[in-house]
Parts: C-alpha cells; sequence; structure tokens
C-alpha cells in the first residue's frame, strides 16, 4: 500500500470514528431488512450496504453515496471497522447482527482488542471477557471474569439491545461467520456466503495495549 494511499485510509477511518459509523447506524433504521455489514471506498467514498442472509433483499445489495447518510444519532451501536479490503474499501461490520463470531488468528487478541476499543466509543455498550489479554479497567463497562460454561476465550457485547453477540477467538466449532487473519494482518472477512478480502485487519500489538492500559489504570488511581 502506497503512502498516499495510507493517509486515505486512515482519513476514512477517522471520519468513521468521528460521526461515519453513527450515520451507518442511522441509515440501518431507514432501509428494509437487516443490513449485516457495509463498505466504504477511499477513493469515491461510495457506501455500499450488505443485507443479512434471510433479510429483505439480501440477495442484492444498496448503494449511497457518503454525503447522502442520515445525520448522525450519536450512537454507534455494535457496528466496528475491521479493515481495509483488497479494493481499497474499508469493511464495517454490524457485530448485532450475529449471535456468534469466531476471530481465527495465531494472536486473535489484537483483532478482538481493536474491536473492544472501537466498541467502548460507544457508552451505551457494556464487555465481559474471560480473557485477561483483552480486558480493560474500564469500570463494569469492560469486565474480566469467569463465563461458566465458555470453552475457550470468549467476549461478549451488550447495549441493552438484545440478544448479546458472542466473540469467541479461535474456536473449534468455526461457524458461518468468522475473521481468518494471517500473520501479516491479512484476511478475510465471512458473514454467511459473503466474503470480503482483507489487505489489512485492524489490530493491537501487545505494547499499545500495555500503554493503553497503563494509561486507564493512572487515570483511575
Amino acid at each position: 500500500m502506497t503512502e498516499p494511499d495510507a493517509v486515505t485510509v486512515a482519513d476514512t477511518v477517522r471520519w468513521l470514528h468521528e460521526e461515519g459509523l453513527s450515520r451507518l447506524a442511522g441509515l440501518s433504521d431507514q432501509v428494509p431488512g437487516v443490513i449485516a455489514a457495509y463498505t466504504i471506498d477511499v477513493a469515491a467514498g461510495t457506501v455500499t450496504a450488505y443485507p443479512a442472509a434471510g433479510s429483505a433483499g439480501s440477495a442484492g445489495v444498496l448503494a449511497y453515496a457518503a454525503d447522502d447518510l442520515p445525520f448522525p444519532d450519536g450512537s454507534t451501536r455494535r457496528l466496528v471497522v475491521v479493515g481495509v479490503t483488497t479494493t481499497n474499501s474499508v469493511l464495517v461490520v454490524d457485530l448485532a447482527t450475529t449471535l456468534a463470531l469466531t476471530i481465527n488468528s495465531d494472536r486473535p487478541e489484537s483483532p478482538a482488542r481493536s474491536w473492544v476499543l472501537q466498541l467502548l466509543l460507544n457508552p451505551e455498550i457494556t464487555i465481559t471477557t474471560n480473557s485477561a489479554e483483552v480486558a480493560l479497567e474500564a469500570g463494569n463497562r469492560c469486565r474480566h471474569t469467569f463465563i461458566p460454561g465458555g470453552g475457550g476465550t470468549i467476549v461478549s457485547v451488550d447495549d441493552t439491545r438484545p440478544p448479546v453477540t458472542t466473540i469467541t477467538l479461535n474456536s473449534s466449532a468455526d461457524g458461518p461467520d468468522h475473521l481468518d487473519v494471517e500473520i501479516d494482518r491479512s484476511g478475510e472477512m465471512y458473514l454467511g456466503t459473503r466474503c470480503w478480502t482483507l489487505d489489512e485487519v485492524m489490530t493491537v500489538d501487545d505494547n499499545v495495549w500495555a500503554a493503553l492500559a497503563a494509561q486507564l489504570e493512572e487515570s483511575i488511581a
């Protein structure tokens, strides 16, 4: 990826976290069916919405100009930026549209941390995990605890709009919804029969995570 492309992608991701995710959440309230994912074309600004399997219009896709999205209503729901596709679009997934999703990787904690940080930008969300490597000192909003029946490393996401989304790291029972991440941070995102090939998956490595955790502990102390 060239340096100009990297800057443009960074600008797109910044826009998403500042207002874009909220505008996508507003769009989901206006269209028929359930939208499972979005891509934002970095060069053109075109937003493509992908209906969830079994919902209205699930066989097709919907396209919008970013400027035509609804005014942000404040909530980003359970939307997370997953990464950058091979067609230079930013992929956003709505975790509220899946009950169970798996992250498969040599270090699945790294992409899971990225999702946790993004989700905590929404004050409606609480996260529960049995992994000390994914939890943060964020009061009751991100709790590290024992989860009965948890057969592996689990991250549960709740925004008071049931049902809860359960993310499992390296699950042996890989379902139709999963993110596969390679060592070079490329990967593939599967939602049912849809698949997006990613040049780069958003991750948070150990050094950055440790520094962030230390800052949070200092602010709480």
